[in-house]
């Protein structure tokens, strides 16, 4: 890390938090326009009835929806019980299992997996973990959907999330540890990567980056947010 500052441990917001926030997560990340177009834009690219996996489906407003309004066989998994619950009120048809997604097996491979606004309080090594599990998880020619805010390096606040000037960051892997974010009512220390960071994170993971999106988001009753949207294919053959 180029910045020798200590880092301070994560403390990710329990399965709890998040079960007796679910309702209140809904109504303000529910309505998301930029979500909505970039999982049509995947889906576009899958073939019909695909089977795809969606790594922390919250209550399924509005990606699982989505997916499953489009005719696709939506399989979800998220660690609290109460988001489990809700997606399932929200679209029945859903195939849910509470589950964290970094010890999560699942028992078929996918013809694409989508993971959205659901990982930003792991740790770097375990964004690299998770970025190899995504791959695997694919069957080949498979394709990837990620949804996340970005950071820019200390120092350039142009479009930046939360408060990285206390932290770690890695210039090599274009990665802030420890940013300090508000999120209803909580203050939590995310892991936050720049553009370049994220597609170097995924070929590094073996996906072939199909396209790029960014958009900046500005949402009731939270931050603004800058918004990355990525495509990649797992290759065929692997």
């Amino acid at each position: 890390m180029d910045d020798q500052a200590t880092v301070a441990p994560h403390k990710p917001l329990s399965a709890e938090f998040w079960s007796s926030h679910s309702l209140e997560y809904e109504e303000v990340f529910g309505k998301d326009p930029g979500r909505v177009a970039a999982v049509h834009t995947w889906l576009s690219h899958l073939p019909p009835k695909s089977h795809v996996l969606d790594c922390g489906c919250g209550t399924g407003i509005p990606v699982a929806q989505t997916i499953a309004d489009s005719g696709y066989h939506y399989y979800g998994i998220d660690m609290a019980a109460g988001m489990v619950e809700l997606c399932q009120q929200r679209v029945p048809e859903a195939s849910l299992e509470v589950a964290n997604m970094l010890s999560y097996t699942p028992t078929r491979t996918f013809d694409g997996v989508v993971a959205s606004l659901s990982f930003m309080e792991l740790s770097y090594e375990e964004h690299v973990e998770m970025a190899r599990k995504w791959f695997q998880w694919l069957r080949p020619g498979g394709l990837f959907l990620l949804c996340t805010i970005t950071t820019e390096e200390p120092g350039n606040t142009d479009g930046g999330y939360g408060d990285n000037s206390h932290s770690s960051f890695d210039r090599a892997a274009g990665c802030a540890s420890a940013v300090t974010a508000k999120f209803m009512g909580n203050e939590v220390l995310v892991t936050l990567f720049t553009q370049p960071g994220w597609v170097s994170l995924l070929e590094g993971a073996g996906f072939e980056i199909v396209s790029e999106k960014t958009d900046f988001v500005v949402l009731d009753d939270a931050p603004d947010e800058p918004r990355l949207y990525i495509i990649a294919r797992k290759p065929e053959g692997n």
